[in-house]
């Protein structure tokens, strides 16, 4: 029997039960350390068998020299978890002293194999594994990075497949006293005085209500070979479970098996150290005439075998016949193509005949070009209807049906026919950044092995190839210079045959570029004031693509820009004149004018400022009200104005006729605004004194106290309704008198007066 893998490495042999086990591996506990690690099961017989191995090459040392102490503890009996007292009254302790020489040898008769390896591993005075019999043990050397190694890593080996090895290394342990309906919990740790030593046993709990049941092998198959059957299952889906494999044969149709492999099947690790998914066994078999059925079962280091795999038959195959055959030639000719090859005519009577085989490409789908076999005789063969691309095989099939096949051969046929071009173009831009994607219809020949790309700045130019080579794919992506001022690119496909022929252009296909380039910014001429309103000059943007003008204002001390209007593209014009009647007078303004094109991108002309100019004559005061107010002996004006800024004071003006009246006082508007917004100095800083005697002298006119709010922010382009006050105490009593309010502006400007009105002081 032959079979691809049977023994494991060191590193796997020691890390088997901790696998099994799903406990911490000995690779992460401290050298330094005792450590133990365990697995328990219950069985159908009704028995709990405990499997422990040590951690590290110290526990191992420690466990062969003193052994191992098991304590067992009931946690629950009948569906009932015991009271502290009870479970310690519970405990059982078992004593695991090292084995006798006397046990060894008995041990050793019983299975001198793994028993032999673990006395060996234990207490040879020199470790090299030689294998107990034939070169065919499973024990064949291994050229191991230590002695060290080589003993502990392989005597847990024996362990793993040998029960009786692993009783004798004080590895095992069935509990044949365990109830069911219980659960228990076993403890393992190194026996003897471990003080001073960092300690870390293992601690397993099981319940003997179902016992553990083992899974089949997995994925097993068997294939045939020349007087073989090759046998194949999947181990890593079940290595927790087993630590090796057998092999069962049936020759009388499956009423009995017998195990062939002589030595337990183990899987070997691969290059990189991991272990392997698949085991892979060779089994020899007596003839090729005869049908076997293979099961495989594994068995676990618990000592039991587990459930075999369904069975698979295989009948062994004789090998194809040893004999070369090779395609000479492949000639163009008037019936087609001609195809000649060469075998070794002594063997013809040991094939039934021949096929020949062709594919349009070298890895393609091979097809024959006939039902029958051509005579074994024959060495030519000709394909009426060869393609335009044609790759041919020659097989021969040997007298048991095996299929041997030469190497392929290419051939095309002359051609000087051009194909035809593909019928349509699409194209478009593919985001932001100048990627076009140009698709087009397929040539309709059939000979076409791919196509060409052509580009052209514009329709009927020049067209450059834009593919390195030739592009199979009827889709091709192009990034175009998404800042060229050009607005389209053109494309025209040409198709290519296989013996490179070229067709004639495609249909052109005009692809308009991402727009990313701003227009061209309009220039700005002139901002003129004019009696009617500020006049804007400019020259429009010359951009194709530019549509529409749009004129953009904003007060100087302002931020924010606002649109005024919106103008059409303009066209060719040269230059451009927009009044603007809406400008205030006495306000200083930027102007500029921005060009919109058709991808929304704005491209603005430089600012220019301008200040409106008019008559100079401001709005005069209106709702001027006036009234005597005996207990403060003075005449109260109250008045109201839209909007302060700019204003330097509201002028009084009295006299005792209409039309003859004289300044004789003033009211300065920055030292309070009722109900408006503040925006000028300090008052109090300005000299208000609270609550103190309002001054009645001509030019100091004062508002009430509190009609001021600090906490306003000052906005010189916020509508305003203030009310101001001014209390007139110059005056003769029982005479009456008029009043008028006049404006008058920093920049110079006044207002007329305010219509004027009369009061009596009595």
């Amino acid at each position: 029997m032959e079979h691809a893998s049977f023994i494991p490495s060191p590193a796997l042999a020691a890390g088997l039960l901790s696998l099994f086990c799903g406990v911490l591996s000995a690779q992460t506990v401290s050298p330094d350390a005792l450590s133990v690690d365990a697995r328990a099961i219950y069985t159908a017989d009704g028995d709990v068998l405990v499997r422990w191995a040590p951690s590290n090459y110290k526990t191992w040392l420690w466990g062969r020299d003193s052994g191992f102490v098991l304590q067992r503890m009931t946690l629950e009996a009948a569906d009932t978890i015991l009271d502290p007292a009870a479970m310690n009254a519970s405990i059982i302790t078992v004593e695991l002293a090292p084995k006798t020489q006397s046990a060894w040898e008995a041990a050793m008769a019983l299975d001198s194999a793994a028993v032999g390896v673990a006395a060996g591993a234990c207490f040879g005075d020199g470790f090299i594994v030689t294998p107990p019999g034939d070169s065919g043990s499973i024990f064949t050397a291994y050229n191991l990075n230590t002695e060290r190694d080589n003993r502990f890593g392989l005597s847990l080996f024996a362990a793993d497949i040998s029960t009786l090895a692993a009783q004798v290394q004080n590895l095992y342990y069935k509990d044949e006293s365990a109830a069911a309906g219980c659960q228990y919990s076993y403890l393992v740790r190194p026996r003897g005085i471990t003080a001073g030593h960092i300690v870390r046993h293992a601690l397993v709990s099981v319940r003997t209500d179902d016992p553990y049941e083992a899974p089949p092998p997995a994925e097993f198959s068997a294939a045939p070979g020349d007087s073989a059957a090759v046998l194949t299952w999947k181990q890593s889906a079940t290595a927790e479970h087993y630590a090796s494999y057998d092999v069962l044969r049936s020759a009388d149709g499956g009423v009995t098996f017998e195990k062939v492999n002589e030595h337990p099947v183990t899987p070997m690790d691969h290059p990189s150290g991991e272990p392997a998914d698949v085991i892979t066994y060779r089994c020899k078999l007596a003839d090729n005439t005869t049908s076997y059925l293979f099961k495989i079962r594994g068995h676990s280091p618990f000592g039991f075998d587990g459930p075999a795999t369904p069975a698979d038959t295989v009948q062994g195959k004789p090998r194809p016949l040893d004999a070369p055959i090779v395609v000479t030639a492949v000639t163009e000719r008037p019936s087609g193509m001609e195809i000649a090859w060469e075998f070794p005519a002594p063997l013809n009577d040991k094939i039934q005949g021949f096929r020949v085989l062709r594919a349009p490409e070298h890895e393609g789908e091979y097809a024959p070009l006939h039902a029958d076999f051509l005579p074994a005789a024959s060495r030519i063969h000709t394909d009426p209807d060869p393609g335009p691309t044609n790759y041919y095989k020659v097989e021969f099939t040997d007298l048991n049906g095996n299929e041997v096949l030469s190497l392929p051969r290419l051939a095309q046929p002359k051609d000087s026919i051009p194909p035809l071009p593909p019928a349509s173009v699409q194209g478009e831009a593919v985001g932001k950044d100048g990627v076009l994607k140009i698709r087009w219809s397929p040539s309709t020949s059939p000979d076409v092995m791919g196509y060409r790309v052509f580009m052209a700045d514009r329709p009927g130019g020049e067209y450059g190839q834009i593919t390195r080579r030739w592009t199979k794919d009827t889709v091709f992506f192009h990034k175009a210079n998404a800042w060229s001022l050009a607005e389209r690119k053109y494309f025209r496909i040409k198709a290519i045959d296989f013996r490179e022929n070229s067709s004639d252009f495609s249909p052109e296909c005009a692809v308009a570029l991402p727009d990313i380039v701003p227009p061209a910014p309009p220039v700005m001429k002139k901002t003129e004031p004019t009696a009617a309103g500020v006049l804007v000059t400019f020259a429009p943007g010359k951009s194709k693509d530019v549509q529409s003008h749009r004129i953009l204002r904003k007060k100087k001390q302002e931020v924010q820009w606002q649109e005024v209007a919106v103008l059409d593209s303009l066209g060719s014009a040269p230059a451009v004149s927009w009044l603007d009647t809406t400008a205030e007078t006495m306000h200083t303004y930027d102007y500029m004018v921005q060009a919109v094109d058709d991808a929304g991108l704005k491209s603005n002309s430089k600012v220019f400022p301008v200040k409106p100019t008019g008559s100079g004559v401001r709005p005069a005061v209106q709702e001027l009200e006036l009234k005597f107010s005996k207990p403060e002996e003075a005449i109260r004006l109250k008045w109201a104005y839209d909007n302060a800024f700019g204003v330097a004071a509201f002028v009084i003006y009295r006299g005792t006729e209409a039309g003859a009246l004289y300044e004789v006082g003033a009211v300065l508007p920055q030292k309070a605004l009722t109900g408006g917004a503040y925006d000028g100095p300090d008052p109090i800083a300005a000299g208000y004194s609270g609550n103190s005697p309002v001054s009645t002298q001509p030019g100091n006119g004062q508002l009430s106290p509190l009609a001021f709010d600090l906490q306003q922010t000052g906005s010189p382009n916020t509508t305003l309704d203030a009310f101001y006050e001014y209390r007139d105490k110059a005056f003769l009593r029982f005479k009456t008198y008029y009043y008028a309010i006049g404006v008058r502006y920093a920049d110079g400007s006044a207002s007329p007066l305010s219509p004027a009105q009369s009061v009596s002081a009595y």
